[in-house]
């Protein structure tokens, strides 16, 4: 079902509006008198409702408003669920639509606008090329012979031809329009065309085929981005840049924290010198990409990203209420992240003495905040007992439990221990708040857990019971010790 959002546009949105001297146009369909068109817009994977023209007994209607132009970008016509029609908005806002039937897509005239008439004969192109290349597809199926390599290459080469025709309309287009909206809208349909390195790379190469496969994914990583044009917000009004995004980072960014980074910082140099709204937005996208990341570890990419473009000033339209949501997310999370050592907390035991993390000699440690009135903690705890203490304690493990309880429920934190029996583990508390524990573990809520090396690195956390066993089983097989 075709639908359309009524969405207000707030935040980066709000900043695709240019003012200017408006936008003017009309649009005339005898066929379709008394009926109201909607014009709206692509926004990621969205349809925005942009303005509304009531048709009159003559079928005709205007699209008007006197004092700000539309963002540049891709458009559709709404005639009716199953009857749109796509367009293109640049610079020049002011012309006219007709169409003499209500088969308004293939009957369509645009009068003083010749950019909506190659975006019209570019679709018209496309859907021309893609039957070509559905026909030889087809073929190529049906072709007894198919298995050979010679066919095979055969049939590449049309595919390369259709490719070829793609690229040389798509040039001329560009030279025709240069620094138009169409321009940029079909530049971003385009991929790197990677060259053949089978022709490059010696054949005695060793494991030749991945070398090979190597060379085409770097070169199409490093020139992902050479048809987008960050200068100009037309890509942000299109469904096809949030693909190609979500696509660069889910398949061409390798899966480590500096990778991220460095996408992310490389992306955002490239729209912070051409264009302040595609910097807004790309700035977004990435804090959000890397703050909801769900692979452990990827969070050190926000904190750098905070650091830099947050705390480091760079970003500057923020409130003071959204600044310091974001700045304190990088506050909570910077001094935990995988693979950094862990900051060392020195504190009274439940019987009064001294402990800390770096006196507490063990190949792993699992590191747990927790608190004997939390409900989850009552469930949580005795499985980390259980599961954990346990079945790793034998091979050297400790559990430092850091009870964030009151200083008044001391007798309320020595029962539970005493219940469930967990004289195994390294029992601490910070009574008077003097540890720092909270920013230094990002301990907001518990129970909390990490698990660290024998050099006090951390290497696990936000993990569950299961998973946390599952790792220190594959860390101790490590070093050839096998669990029971």
């Amino acid at each position: 079902m075709f639908r359309i959002y009524l969405i207000t546009l707030l935040c980066i949105v709000g900043t695709f509006k240019t003012f200017a001297q408006g936008y003017d146009i009309k649009i005339t369909v005898g066929k379709m008198p008394n009926k109201d068109v909607i014009l709206a817009r692509y926004y990621e994977d969205k349809i925005l409702s942009v303005d509304t023209a009531r048709l009159n007994a003559k079928g005709y209607g205007e699209f008007k408003n006197s004092y700000k132009k539309l963002a540049r970008g891709h458009y559709i016509l709404v005639f009716s669920p199953s009857n749109i029609f796509e367009l293109i908005i640049g610079g020049n806002q002011k012309f006219n639509i007709t169409s003499d039937t209500v088969d308004v897509i293939d009957n369509i005239r645009f009068e003083n606008s010749p950019e909506n008439q190659a975006f019209l004969d570019f679709q018209k192109f496309m859907v021309s090329l893609n039957k070509k290349g559905n026909e030889i597809n087809e073929k190529y199926k049906k072709d007894p012979n198919k298995n050979n390599k010679d066919v095979q290459e055969a049939y590449q080469g049309l595919y390369k031809d259709l490719e070829k025709e793609n690229r040389d309309h798509i040039k001329n287009l560009t030279v025709k329009f240069p620094k138009s909206a169409v321009a940029t809208f079909a530049n971003l349909t385009l991929s790197p065309d990677v060259p053949d390195f089978s022709k490059t790379v010696a054949a005695n190469t060793p494991d030749r085929d991945m070398e090979i496969r190597k060379k085409s994914f770097y070169y199409m990583k490093n020139h992902y981005w050479d048809y987008t044009d960050f200068a100009d917000t037309t890509i942000l009004s299109t469904k096809i840049f949030k693909q190609k995004l979500d696509n660069y980072f889910e398949n061409m960014v390798v899966v480590n924290p500096d990778s991220l980074y460095h996408a992310c910082d490389d992306l955002l140099t490239k729209a912070r010198n051409a264009n302040k709204t595609v910097f807004r937005y790309l700035m977004n996208y990435c804090l959000v990409y890397t703050f909801d990341n769900k692979i452990m570890g990827m969070d050190e990419a926000f904190v750098k990203l905070g650091e830099k473009y947050y705390i480091g000033g760079i970003v500057n339209w923020l409130n003071k209420d959204q600044m310091k949501k974001i700045t304190d997310e990088v506050y909570k999370r910077q001094y935990n992240l995988i693979g950094h050592k862990a900051l060392d907390l020195q504190l009274p035991t439940i019987d009064g003495q001294v402990a800390s993390i770096y006196t507490t000699k063990a190949p792993f440690m699992l590191l747990l905040f927790w608190e004997p009135n939390c409900g989850h903690c009552k469930k949580i705890v005795p499985q980390v007992k259980e599961k954990i203490d346990n079945r790793f304690a034998p091979y050297g493990l400790k559990v430092f439990a850091v009870n964030i309880d009151k200083e008044s429920e001391k007798p309320r934190w020595v029962e539970f221990v005493e219940k469930h029996e967990l004289f195994d583990f390294v029992n601490v508390w910070d009574p008077k708040k003097q540890s720092n524990y909270w920013t230094i573990y990002n301990v907001f809520s518990t129970p909390v857990m990490y698990i660290l090396d024998k050099d006090k690195k951390i290497i696990a956390k936000n993990l569950s019971v299961e998973q946390m066993v599952d790792l220190l089983t594959n860390e101790y097989k490590k070093q050839g010790i096998e669990v029971k």
